[in-house]
């Protein structure tokens, strides 16, 4: 057995889901080892199509919205339509930010990015062709996880602080600690096929189910010219759904285009979900902890949220002597989100059989489009956990674009970093804090901001805080919409708190002092 190493987090699985998870918790300035039994080579397959605004957001955050923005194809939403090209409803997701409700994406192409990003990196270490076989937890309460190289018998063994498990699934882990698993009783089989066009293509801008065609199918634009073909299977073509004939005689059933396979795989999956995410120093997300049919293609969306969640928590407990406790309300406030929308595609997927679609076929010609169409709400909102008040659903911050003290065009995401941020309407945030709200805020790692409205003149107030200008007035219209004089955004873009005067302010960080349960010891960052 070769030496150990400390890390902070080790991370099982490398795919998107492990590669977004390495990159956001490095960005946090944690140690992470990744361990990946397949190749880099191997990774780049394709498997999910999807994101959507609020993963384009943490993409932002991360520097990559620039380069993804090449990679990734915006949609408005979902339509389901017949074999006969009559639209029967339209789900538009609502957003509150300048990104596409939804993106479509080849896959192996936003990886190759990801994984170029993370072997840069020098707080990532990846170690490829190994699994892990075994872990326990020391005298000194972190983990020895002991890893094995593929068709080998010599083993290696890491120290880390947590271990977080993003490796699909298919995942053994959750077995081997002994974790109860709900099953909604759903299984089924869906081919997605990635083709491509020499010529540019035209499909609309929405992912599309046609739900009574020889092959019913979801297809939707990756980019300009390629095109995703998800196919809903029954038993008769399961069998045969991967060979090259079948997948060319659904395609050609299809479209009326000649297109070029460049990928196709049957995707089998089973839903259900893990009756506890987080058990002592083992974190489980994306489909190891809960696996959601393909149909509104949000699983990949669940994930990389479920990472987001973590990541500020992982930095606090870490680096900054939070308790450990604060990682317990990760699953507490994904949860509702992930069952949601298990329940939507589940939903779905019954319209399709139901005499409802029959109802609504019959009535296409005479329905005006605006009876066809539905919002579909994906927002991931919490209404238990670190928010305050408890009761009071919060959801994601807009990313508004602003302008910094300088006087350079940014967005509210890009200033807030990977900090908890203060903002206050025409005035500074500090002028209304108590002493022990500002020592709280300070050991949370919060930056604290001056918000000049559009209508107001550029004050520059350089006391503990930074100058930003509204200057399209959307943030200011958002807090006048949630009667806020100041918010308090967590590091995820989560509002914390929708603050209307000064008392709810320094009660709020008051709460959050007792949700963080922050220990005082040690010089806080921003003091």
């Amino acid at each position: 057995m070769k030496g150990e190493s400390q890390y902070d987090v080790l991370i099982v699985g490398f795919s998107m889901l492990g590669n977004i998870a390495a990159l956001l918790l490095a960005e946090y300035g944690l140690r992470v080892v990744v361990v990946e039994k397949r190749q880099l080579s191997d990774l780049l397959v394709s498997k999910t199509a999807r994101i959507d605004d609020e993963v384009m957001l943490m993409m932002q955050q991360l520097g990559l919205k620039e380069a993804l923005n090449h990679l990734v194809y915006p949609l408005k939403g979902i339509q389901i339509a017949d074999k006969d090209e009559r639209l029967l409803l339209e789900f538009n997701h609502p957003t509150k930010s300048s990104f596409a409700p939804l993106y479509g994406f080849y896959q192996p192409n936003v990886q190759r990015l990801l994984q170029q990003k993370a072997l840069v990196n020098p707080l990532i270490k990846l170690v490829l062709g190994t699994e892990v076989e075994a872990f326990e937890q020391d005298s000194n309460d972190d983990l020895q996880v002991f890893v094995r190289p593929v068709e080998q018998n010599n083993f290696l063994n890491f120290k880390a602080s947590y271990l977080l498990v993003c490796n699909g699934q298919f995942s053994n882990i959750a077995d081997y600690i002994d974790i109860a698993v709900e099953d909604f009783k759903y299984n089924s089989s869906v081919l997605c096929v990635d083709t491509r066009s020499e010529h540019p293509l035209t499909a609309n801008s929405y992912a599309q189910t046609v739900y009574n065609a020889q092959y019913p199918v979801t297809r939707f634009l990756q980019n300009k010219h390629q095109l995703r073909f998800e196919f809903q299977l029954d038993k008769s073509t399961l069998e045969t759904a991967g060979t090259p004939e079948q997948v060319r005689k659904m395609l050609d059933a299809s479209t009326d285009g000649l297109l070029q396979v460049e990928s196709a795989f049957v995707y089998n999956f089973r839903v259900r979900m893990l009756s506890d995410w987080w058990l002592d120093r083992v974190l489980i997300a994306g489909d190891a902890a809960h696996v959601m049919p393909p149909f509104l293609g949000m699983g990949l969306s669940a994930g990389i949220k479920d990472i987001y969640n973590l990541a500020w928590k992982l930095n606090l407990v870490c680096r900054h002597n939070a308790s450990a406790s604060l990682l317990s309300t990760y699953q507490q406030e994904r949860s509702s989100n992930v069952r949601k929308l298990i329940q939507l595609n589940l939903w779905i997927k019954r319209l399709f059989k139901s005499s409802k679609m029959r109802w609504i076929k019959g009535l296409v010609p005479v329905l005006p489009k605006r009876f066809k169409q539905r919002k579909l709400t994906i927002t991931n909102r919490i209404t238990k956990g670190i928010v305050f008040p408890p009761n009071q659903a919060k959801e994601t911050v807009i990313a508004v674009p602003i302008m910094d003290e300088k006087g350079h065009k940014t967005t509210l995401n890009q200033v807030l970093g990977t900090y908890f941020g203060l903002l206050a309407l025409d005035e500074n945030p500090v002028d209304a804090l108590l002493p022990d709200s500002i020592e709280t805020m300070a050991y949370s790692q919060t930056r604290f901001f001056q918000l000049t409205s559009k209508t107001k003149r550029f004050q520059k107030d350089a006391r503990y805080s930074s100058n930003i200008y509204d200057s399209s007035g959307a943030l200011k219209s958002y807090m006048k919409k949630n009667k806020a004089r100041y918010i308090i955004v967590r590091p995820d873009r989560v509002v914390y708190a929708f603050c209307k005067n000064k008392t709810v302010l320094n009660e709020a960080i008051r709460a959050l002092d007792c949700s963080l349960s922050l220990q005082k010891n040690s010089n806080p960052l921003n003091i």
